[in-house]
């Protein structure tokens, strides 16, 4: 059994994840604009802008409903580093049992949410320059300057306490090979 600092420091670093992936995932900040009032597009959700910056909402929402490969993709893998998150804190609450053996699994899949989370970073932060994103605010402003949102930067946040994460479970496997049963 790890040490209970290591273990709750594993636990720690898990739920601080858990819980960036999620707002990360459901906040419409993956695609922002410049400029005050301007939309903001997400994975999930959308907001159109106020003011004079504001996009018609059947234009945010077709624009929304139109989304590329890579951006399904990226939902894809965002949606599967929350499920092996969730597997990952149901291993994290089995290793305070002395006779489960679970430094395996919870590497395994804390290393997966890992790999998906930097997967997801990498394909929409590349890919996403490569999407004309022009929309047209509702005083005819044709709204272009692009940025990755605040969204985009909570995932690769989430993505830097699973690398933590992943190597404090890592040290679970060295302390569950020196325990002997004889």
């Amino acid at each position: 059994m790890p040490k209970k600092s290591t273990h709750f420091g594993y636990g720690a670093l898990l739920l601080i994840a858990f819980i960036l992936t999620i707002v990360a995932l459901f906040t419409p900040g993956w695609r922002s604009y410049k400029g005050s009032g301007a939309p903001d597009l997400g994975l999930v959700t959308r907001y159109c802008g106020d003011g004079n910056r504001q996009v018609n909402e059947f234009d945010c929402r077709a624009w929304h409903k139109s989304q590329l490969p890579f951006e399904k993709a990226t939902l894809g893998l965002v949606v599967m580093a929350l499920i092996f998150e969730f597997f990952s804190i149901c291993c994290f609450f089995g290793l305070f049992s002395s006779r489960a053996q679970l430094g395996v699994p919870a590497l395994s899949t804390t290393f997966l949410a890992f790999v998906c989370m930097l997967i997801a970073i990498i394909v929409y932060g590349v890919r996403m320059q490569y999407k004309i994103a022009y929309l047209q605010s509702t005083t005819f402003e044709l709204l272009a300057n692009v940025y990755l949102g605040y969204s985009y930067w909570l995932a690769v946040i989430a993505a830097i306490f699973l690398f933590f994460a992943t190597g404090v479970t890592s040290g679970f496997l060295k302390k569950q090979g020196e325990t002997h049963l004889h």
